[in-house]
């Protein structure tokens, strides 16, 4: 490295001081031709696109933190309102960004076998627990996989790992009771990012690792710590997955993994450990880790009674124990960012609107009334007007601003308005800006006002389709939803059954969202109190 550095030094200083400025000419235009040899995808053939910059292409506001995703998705939703699909660039690679809810519904469900694929981010040389999980595995792979672990997330398999759940709620309770006794103000006051995902944190651990952790009282305890190193998506975690999306390759080169060796080594070092211990000892505990033991053994069934997930041309699959590591690390991911941050908007909406939250209060103490004074999986399933509330909450603030596909075989899109027909080719990218279609005034009237009566009974069914899409949509629909939603209600129902949100002088005024995290988040924190109800 040395000796190219010299001969370097050497060639250059052999340039009459005249031509350097024709060398830095003809570099610049080298370098420019580099950043810019994709921009004329689009133009080539038809497609009208977004105007892009020498190898950020449209990324410059996420690369430097000028908006949010959320934000970002909503900028370029709107430039092209008269299309209903045009052209962006990630960076250097060209994105087909479709706005067009009939056209999303084609591509993710009617003809998904075009479209079956996410975009690759990570290899699993880089990152193995990231390349093996059911989000990232492509083609065969997942369906699959997709196959293996169904059966593992039916109403049934919900219903027995319930009591791990209510136990970390009721736990959370006794926690609250204790801190307010405490307050001179009798108010606890927190940001609720932290206080959710201590709750999420033990969620996670209990029902997909077989481990019991008190997050809210033991704050330094290791799964904790693991996990928030884990789910970091702020900073330079930030920048890592913007390097992702640049370029997969690089980062494997430059060996830059998205998931800590510590980290990985920790969860690796957990699975391996209690699956060794549960055989050994014949343990059986009714959670996500012992589910996905059954699936390697062949065991796991969906029950009678379920609806049971078709996943066609599927084979059985031999699970390793990076497999099972791999999927109970995404597991972890989504429950204890995705979740709690689900719970975070729920809350604040709620403090925000106090009529909202003593209506839901009355039919969660109706419902724990008619349970004998407990909450019961029936109960919490029950609590229609929770649906609604949490239902607007994924409408205003998805987990994630985009969905992305990945074409497998050319596509094309029939002639639509002013559009010509498109084809759409093998390996091409294709974006759902699920974030702006739930806030287009075309689709709900006043978009930005919380109203969780839209997804009444009676409202529902005026929603057109595949215009909230807060979990995915098509087969690669998020597996965990009915988990994520039932870890959400259990959360709430023991929470305001007994306290109520509320503002405090830290709680935002205007909500914003944060600019430099990849996952919904709000600009100054989630600060709320939670004070005892006033019964």
């Amino acid at each position: 490295m040395l000796e190219w550095a010299g001969s370097l030094w050497q060639a250059a200083g052999a340039v009459p001081g005249g031509q350097w400025a024709l060398v830095i000419s003809v570099l610049s235009g080298l370098l420019y031709v580099a950043g810019t040899w994709t921009h004329g995808y689009f133009r080539s053939r038809g497609l009208p696109f977004s105007s892009p910059l020498p190898f950020l292409g449209n990324m410059a506001p996420l690369t430097f933190g000028s908006l949010s995703f959320n934000d970002y998705a909503e900028k370029m939703y709107y430039q092209f309102q008269d299309y209903s699909v045009f052209g962006i660039f990630q960076f250097m690679t060209p994105v087909v960004f479709v706005r067009d809810p009939e056209i999303i519904k084609k591509l993710a469900v009617k003809d998904f076998d075009h479209f079956v694929d996410h975009q690759t981010l990570l290899t699993e040389k880089l990152d193995p627990l990231m390349a093996k999980n059911l989000f990232a595995l492509r083609g065969q792979e997942w369906r699959d996989m997709r196959a293996t672990l169904s059966p593992a997330f039916t109403a049934s398999k919900m219903r027995n790992i319930f009591k791990l759940v209510d136990q970390c709620g009721c736990q959370t309770v006794e926690f609250l009771k204790e801190e307010i006794r405490k307050s001179p103000l009798k108010v606890y006051e927190a940001d609720m990012k932290d206080f959710f995902t201590r709750f999420t944190n033990d969620v996670i651990a209990t029902t997909a690792f077989g481990i019991q952790c008190d997050s809210l009282r033991d704050r330094r305890n290791a799964f904790y710590v693991m996990g928030r190193d884990l789910t970091n998506t702020k900073g330079l975690r930030t920048l890592l997955f913007l390097g992702y999306l640049l370029s997969p390759k690089l980062m494997e080169i430059l060996n830059l993994p998205f998931i800590p060796p510590k980290v990985r080594d920790f969860f690796h070092g957990s699975v391996h450990e209690t699956i060794r211990e549960r055989q050994k000892q014949g343990i059986f505990r009714p959670d996500m880790l012992q589910l996905l033991m059954q699936a390697r053994a062949g065991q796991l069934k969906a029950e009678a009674g379920d609806e049971e997930e078709v996943v066609t041309g599927a084979r059985k699959l031999q699970l390793t124990d990076t497999d099972i590591t791999a999927q109970a690390v995404i597991f972890f991911f989504a429950g204890f960012d995705t979740v709690s941050t689900l719970m975070c908007f729920s809350a604040l909406e709620l403090a925000r609107q106090p009529g909202v939250q003593q209506r839901l209060q009355r039919d969660v103490d109706a419902a724990v009334e008619r349970s004998g004074g407990q909450l019961t999986y029936e109960t919490v399933q029950d609590l229609k007007y929770l649906d609604m509330v949490l239902n607007e909450v994924l409408r205003l603030y998805p987990p994630v601003a985009f969905l992305n596909r990945k074409c497998v075989a050319d596509y094309t899109i029939e002639a639509t308005g002013n559009l010509p027909s498109y084809t759409i080719k093998k390996e091409d990218i294709v974006w759902f800006a699920a974030s702006a279609l739930h806030r287009d005034p075309k689709y709900w009237s006043n978009p930005n006002v919380f109203d969780p009566e839209r997804f009444s009974e009676e409202n529902k069914a005026n929603i057109k389709p595949f215009t909230y899409m807060p979990f995915g949509v098509g087969p690669r629909l998020c597996i965990g939803s009915r988990f994520a939603l039932m870890e959400t209600k259990i959360a709430l129902a023991h929470i305001l059954h007994h306290f109520s949100f509320v503002c405090t002088g830290k709680t935002p005024k205007v909500v914003k969202f944060a600019k430099r995290d990849f996952n919904a988040s709000v600009e100054g924190g989630f600060w709320l109190g939670i004070a005892p109800r006033a019964k």
